[in-house]
């Protein structure tokens, strides 16, 4: 782990205990992701899957913005009750550099990345289950990364 404490560009300690850390994690996932998937598409070793990772690219940029949708449409109505014992740390991968990567190290780093997403969107979404459209939001959010990752394991 860096001596900063991030991971990549995620904040290691900041703790996930209400609504607005849990959707603001959930921010830095997504631009993490986007990130990564642009990064691909500068890597010239894997010029073969340049138009899946443009998809994509333009897919995780959506979920940032639906992610900000979600925070912003319910942030009057949230419950500012404490939620216990959810970690950042469960949640964590830190990246090597993309353009130094082979094809199969990026495949499988693509991998991870959806991996952890449907993960954190599930466990978020029971966490928040009081808050049932925000529930909602994530579990939805974690079908669109299991769609992803169908495509990803199809390359």
């Amino acid at each position: 782990m860096p001596d900063n404490g991030r991971a990549g560009d995620i904040e290691v300690h900041m703790p996930l205990i209400n609504f607005g850390s849990i959707l603001g994690f959930a921010e830095e996932i997504e631009n993490q992701q986007l990130e990564f998937y642009n990064d691909v598409l500068k890597n010239s070793d894997c010029h073969a899957c340049h138009a899946p990772f443009e998809t994509f690219a333009k897919a995780a940029k959506k979920r940032v913005k639906e992610v900000l949708r979600v925070r912003r449409e319910n942030v009057t109505e949230m419950i500012l009750e404490t939620i216990e014992g959810f970690e950042r740390k469960a949640f964590l991968i830190t990246l090597e550099d993309v353009s130094a990567m082979a094809p199969r190290a990026v495949a499988h780093n693509a991998l991870e990345l959806s991996n952890r997403s449907i993960s954190f969107y599930k466990e978020a979404a029971q966490r928040l289950k009081g808050q049932a459209e925000v529930a909602l939001a994530l579990k939805n959010l974690a079908k669109k990364h299991g769609k992803e990752l169908k495509k990803l394991q199809e390359l």
